[in-house]
């Protein structure tokens, strides 16, 4: 298969929205692949200066509740960046990964379609992908979005 786009991008602590990307293929063509992959999806180092924080931001929430530091920490650790990515060909729906993965691969062709996909009798026109982002934990957090076809 032949990279016809690539895109890369940065995103911030807290954002939350839909980036969508919009690609025209020139011609007609028998198979398709999406990737998407991203960095900083959770927590690996755990400080007191991330504790702190969390607490902080949750504190007047649950400030009845003491939490023990085995709670915090499994909270913590339990937290991830969650981006989903769907894509339509032609303004109709073709598919959507809603998996918690930072690396997926959306792939089409008339006889086999990569799971959460629909096979695509002929894959030609305008191809629109929207990265549905939930939550970013980290400042810094990379994307990569790549369109592949033959």
């Amino acid at each position: 298969m032949n990279k016809i786009y690539e895109v890369s991008g940065t995103l911030n602590k807290g954002f939350v929205g839909q980036i969508s990307y919009t690609i025209c293929l020139d011609k007609e063509c028998q198979e398709m692949d999406i990737a998407f992959s991203f960095d900083k999806q959770r927590y690996t180092n755990i400080t007191e200066e991330l504790k702190h924080e969390i607490l902080e931001t949750c504190g007047e929430e649950y400030k009845e509740e003491t939490a023990t530091d085995e709670a915090l920490t499994s909270a913590i650790l339990g937290m991830k960046t969650e981006i989903q990515m769907i894509a339509y060909m032609n303004d109709k729906f073709i598919g959507c990964i809603h998996k918690q993965l930072n690396t997926r691969h959306m792939y089409f062709s008339p006889k086999e379609a990569s799971e959460g996909c629909i096979e695509q009798p002929s894959i030609q026109g305008v191809i629109k992908v929207t990265l549905v982002v939930f939550n970013v934990l980290m400042d810094g957090t990379s994307y990569n979005l790549a369109l592949s076809a033959r």
